[in-house]
């Protein structure tokens, strides 16, 4: 192989893999025919051709009809693990009801512990195929949730004494409030647009999915505990969860079905850790920041090459969704 075709062939990758099996080798042998004698590079023009219409091409894959079908079974997942997700997350943090703790925070406590069963009944509901139930429920809690915690925070102000009080060092602002609110929002028009909720749980396979399920909740609580009872560094929010999440994204990296999931679910992912991450950069902590954000791409790379916890699937040949 000469190093102009050699180079022609790197070049393809910005093509999809199937597209390449079927006219790879067809476009080699014209770029090649074209090319003048004793070339070693390609043209620059030929590279600029190349690589946009690959890019169009896995546009086309990605947001075309054909990808219909992909989207819908993605809808379905997403709006599955979202709020199972935010389930878990709250569940995980919920151990640190077990401590003593200042009059002032009781509120938080309860009302964290409260906040578990309306994504429980969500979750539920779904499953059950009651999708418009759940979407509603998921609608009244994203609004009522927020109140909610603005009301109890403001009496824990004036009852405490003032802002100063403030179990978080600071008060939350309107922003902060709306920000927060986010998450729940996402998962409330998951539920509304996706067609069949309880197909996505089938897809993922439902032992699969307690399995896992089960598995992060005990983690995210063991890692919680620690920070609050041993250690000064929140364990659960920093480095468990996000190592938790890449190895899910990993896994499910592996289909067309599970890229999409990623996709669909990154907003709620960047709301609730991108601004830890950039925080702790800005604040001089950057070495905690580079050691997770490396962290998260090993296991990342790992979970989408496929190993024993994920079963035997590797990206060309999966075995399930995740």
């Amino acid at each position: 192989m000469s190093p102009l075709e050699a180079r022609y062939r790197r070049l393809l990758a910005c093509y999809p893999a199937e597209h390449r099996a079927r006219h790879g080798e067809e476009m080699i042998g014209v770029m090649l025919a074209g090319a003048e004698p004793g070339r070693r590079h390609p043209d620059p023009r030929e590279v600029f051709d190349v690589v946009r219409g690959g890019v169009q091409i896995r546009l086309q894959w990605f947001l075309g009809p054909e990808a219909a079908a992909h989207w819908r079974d993605a809808l379905n997942v997403a709006a599955i693990i979202a709020p199972l997700y935010l389930l878990i997350v709250q569940a995980g943090g919920s151990v640190v009801m077990l401590w003593p703790t200042d009059p002032n925070f009781v509120v938080y406590n309860l009302l964290s512990f409260a906040s578990l069963l309306p994504y429980a009944v969500i979750v539920g509901l779904a499953l059950r195929g009651l999708r418009w139930t759940a979407a509603a429920l998921a609608w009244i809690w994203a609004v009522w949730g927020t109140v909610l915690v603005a009301v109890s925070t403001a009496n824990m102000i004036e009852q405490a004494g003032g802002p100063g009080a403030h179990p978080l060092g600071t008060v939350p602002s309107l922003i902060d409030y709306a920000l927060g609110a986010l998450p729940a929002l996402v998962v409330a028009l998951l539920l509304t647009v996706a067609p069949r909720p309880a197909e996505g749980a089938a897809l993922i396979g439902h032992q699969g999915l307690l399995r896992w399920a089960l598995i992060s909740t005990v983690a995210l609580m063991a890692a919680t505990a620690l920070w609050y009872g041993w250690s000064d560094d929140d364990y659960a929010n920093t480095l468990l969860a996000p190592a938790l999440i890449a190895m899910a994204c990993g896994a499910g990296s592996r289909t067309p079905v599970g890229r999409r999931v990623i996709l669909l679910l990154f907003p709620v992912l960047l709301l609730m850790y991108g601004d830890n991450l950039i925080h702790r950069a800005l604040d001089g902590r950057w070495v905690s920041s580079l050691v997770e954000v490396l962290v998260v791409g090993v296991l990342f790379t790992v979970a989408r090459q496929g190993f024993k916890p994920y079963g035997t699937g590797t990206v060309s040949s999966p075995e399930r969704l995740v």
